[in-house]
């Protein structure tokens, strides 16, 4: 590991000094630039006169923004070769994506140390990336139709919902361009990794449209030689169109947005000397197949009126089914039914008749209408109301394994349906007191209802369902400040309140191969928080520092836990249950630079602190309470992250060196998923750099444009490796990926 380290730092210096060299020679021309094109070069550098949207609902100027918000361009994506959303946040300063399960490769996010229940992510503004879709949804979310991702982080704006506590995440998708356009990309990689994408855009009087497609594929990687996947096999197929109208009735715009997303993926045994892995087979030994369909829509209208005005109607609609196997049930059918004849006949094979693969339908609706009105020409007051309606249903096959079960043995049908609604009623007053103090006061008042019936076939699911209801009210008053005393500086401040209840379907469930019964126990408190945020931007010629200072307190944080003995008896497998209080706390520090001309530097370090208030009991009561105080910490989150990137562009050529630091992090580890075995412990993880590299050359008078690059240039794996507990995962568990494309745009 010191070894690579230091070569990467050698190539660093290498390629520092070289850089500075060629600068020499163009020292001259860099003289003549004129005055206004290095301002302008200087402010795209720092992407300080992007418009954003999302923080307040109104149209700012990056540096502009009381609520800190930071930007992924689509330019930034593009460099560092990201071919979905996953890819795309790797590496944001405070944001960290993390994946788990070598046989389905499921993934999540965090904000500030704060997982993904605590965040909210957005496309087009709207909450409609649900928690079904956000099992898989990262990887699945093209970059093809993505223009920029916008990253508000806090709670210091009242427009989204409760449970955006650490901040959320906006997705912006494409929009039609001035000129007709027809673009298509193809990437080619190791191990199947290939990349295909199409757009084309077109405008006729006051309406234009554009289409987007993208398939992605990746053959599975087993790195270790051990017989199953480390990385699964996928084929991914989406595709979007967005058509505006504008001005129907005066000043207004009227837009439509469909997409789609279709993608299909396996993993788990490759094979062996004993046995060959036949992945036709849904069913077959150690195998895990899933597929998902997904269709959204949206409409929007927004009209504006003569004394600036505005009225925005939203509606949005998805549609998300997931049809998912793996061999859980033939194996604990195998476990539970020994062959003790001699019969040709094989009792310890489960009936084709009883197997059935894991089904999941989600339909997510929402209705957004919001007013903007200009006060005394500095000032703005919006308020609105957001509907959101989120059914889902699931269905699985069980087999029960409990010995000491009369009905040892038998098999059943579960079945959920889950559906909650909410409605959010929220104002919010912009105050311009000078050009230099802007205030964002506001407030969010929250209604939640939510029902979980569970039902099925056999005596451990009766016909007759259980049903659960939660009903929560919760008033959420948010403020943000930006201040700045001096021309070069801004100083920003938030704070915020939020609350978080238990619905819908949970990423931690994404292990189940079926529909799991979880309890919500009637002494089960919403989960309250408290957030802060103190950040500072310091602007020089040529040079951008940035301080961020936060702190989240959560009171009774809800965790997903086995089922007490209590819940058993009635039948559930799990429950959801306050652990402890909890906070986050840490500091985000950036360096955005222009070295020399066309060279870019970019630098970011995060220390993160996040622990329970008290030793988790689980631990404290196994093992001798070896690793109590090692179980404060909040699991999977790293103390230290950081980040370099180097970007050199001279005329048609583009060099990217991007590198990413993770450190060390506690991480539970429990033998056989028992935390009282006696192989169950606590890692404190090693640290590890991930480096990738890109190189493009554009020929500007033929449209096109070559690239190759790297993923992980330094081969870096993940060495310590439970394959029977799932989430052990912590840094990356495949190799290097070398990859080569072109794009051809007319």
């Amino acid at each position: 590991m010191l070894s690579k380290i230091k070569l990467m730092v050698m190539l660093l210096g290498v390629m520092v000094f070289a850089l500075l060299l060629a600068n020499v020679v163009i020292a001259e021309e860099a003289k003549e630039e004129k005055a206004e094109k290095a301002k302008e070069e200087k402010e795209l550098a720092f992407d300080l006169g992007k418009v954003v949207i999302t923080g307040t609902k109104t149209e700012k100027r990056l540096k502009d923004v009381p609520v800190r918000t930071e930007i992924i361009t689509a330019a930034d994506i593009k460099a560092k070769g990201a071919v979905n959303l996953y890819e795309a946040l790797e590496g944001m300063p405070g944001i960290r994506v993390e994946q788990q399960c070598s046989y389905c490769n499921f993934s999540i996010v965090r904000m500030q140390g704060l997982e993904s229940g605590h965040l909210q992510v957005l496309i087009d503004g709207q909450p409609i990336f649900s928690g079904l879709a956000g099992v898989y949804g990262l990887q699945q979310v093209p970059t093809a139709n993505i223009e920029r991702i916008e990253v508000v982080k806090g709670a210091g704006s009242a427009l989204y919902g409760s449970s955006a506590i650490a901040g959320a995440i906006n997705i912006i998708t494409k929009k039609p361009t001035e000129e007709p356009m027809v673009k298509f990309t193809s990437t080619f990689g190791t191990y199947g990794t290939n990349d295909y994408t199409f757009a084309a855009s077109t405008r006729r009087k006051n309406a234009d449209v554009m289409l987007t497609a993208q398939k992605n594929t990746g053959g599975e990687i087993d790195e270790d030689d051990d017989g199953f996947t480390d990385r699964v096999k996928t084929d991914n197929v989406a595709a979007g169109v967005r058509a505006n109208w504008y001005k129907l009735f005066g000043d207004d715009q009227l837009t439509f947005t469909g997409r789609t997303t279709n993608e299909g993926r396996a993993g788990g045994y490759l094979g062996g000397p004993e046995q060959t892995a036949d992945w036709d087979n849904p069913f077959s030994a150690g195998a895990e197949n899933i597929k998902t369909t997904r269709y959204e829509a949206g409409i929007g209208y927004l009209k504006k009126f003569q004394y600036g005005n505005e009225i925005a109607l939203n509606l949005a609609y998805s549609l998300h089914h997931r049809d998912a196997t793996n061999d859980s049930f033939l194996g604990d059918y195998e476990a539970t039914h020994p062959d003790v004849d001699e019969t040709p006949i094989d009792e310890s094979v489960a009936p084709i008749d009883e197997m059935e693969p894991y089904i999941a339908d989600e339909n997510l609706y929402v209705v957004d209408v919001s007013y903007s009105h200009p006060l005394l020409e500095k000032h703005r007051l919006l308020g609105g109301v957001q509907y959101s309606h989120n059914k889902l249903d699931e269905t699985g096959r069980y087999v029960i394994v409990d010995d000491t079960d009369p009905n040892y043995g038998g098999t059943y049908t579960s079945e959920s349906e889950k559906h909650a609604d909410e409605v959010g009623v929220y104002l919010q007053g912009e105050l311009s007191i000078s050009d230099a103090l802007e205030l964002v006061a506001g407030a969010r008042y929250d209604i939640h209802r939510s029902e979980d019936s569970f039902g099925g076939s056999g005596k451990v699911a009766p016909k007759k369902k259980i049903v659960i209801e939660y009903d929560e009210k919760a008033f959420n008053p948010r403020l943000a400040v930006r201040y700045s005393p001096l021309k070069e500086l801004t100083l920003r401040s938030s704070v915020g309140t939020g609350f978080r209840v238990p619905y819908g379907f949970s990423e931690d469930l994404h292990l189940c191969s079926g529909s799991p019964r979880v309890n919500k126990p009637a002494g089960l408190k919403p989960e309250k928080s408290l957030s802060f945020n103190l950040g500072a931007d310091y602007m020089a010629e040529r040079y951008l520092l940035s301080a961020n200072l936060f702190r989240t307190n959560l009171k009774d944080k809800i965790g997903f836990t086995d089922a007490s003995e209590a819940s058993k008896r009635l039948g559930y497998t799990y429950e959801w249950t306050n652990i402890d209080d909890a906070y986050t706390q840490g500091i985000e520090l950036g360096l955005r630079a222009l070295l020399i001309r066309n060279l870019e530097l970019d630098l970011n370090l995060t220390y993160t602190d996040a622990q329970y208030e008290h030793e988790r009991e689980d631990w404290v009561e196994t093992h001798g309470g070896k690793y109590a105080s090692d179980s404060k910490y909040i699991p999977r989150v790293p103390q230290v992250t950081a980040g370099i990137k180097l970007e050199y562009s001279p005329g048609e050529f583009s060099l990217v060196l991007d590198a990413n630091y993770t450190g060390r992090m506690y991480i539970d580890y429990c033998e056989e998923e028992d935390v009282t075995l006696p192989g169950s412990k606590i890692v404190h993880t090693p640290a590890f750099w991930v480096v990738n590299p890109k190189l493009k050359r554009s020929f500007p008078g033929q449209g096109i444009t070559v690239s190759v690059g790297a993923k992980n240039l330094f081969d870096y794996v993940q060495e310590e490796r439970h394959p029977d507990d799932a989430a052990f995962m912590y840094a990356p568990y495949t190799g290097r990926i070398i990859y080569g494309g072109v794009e051809v745009e007319f």
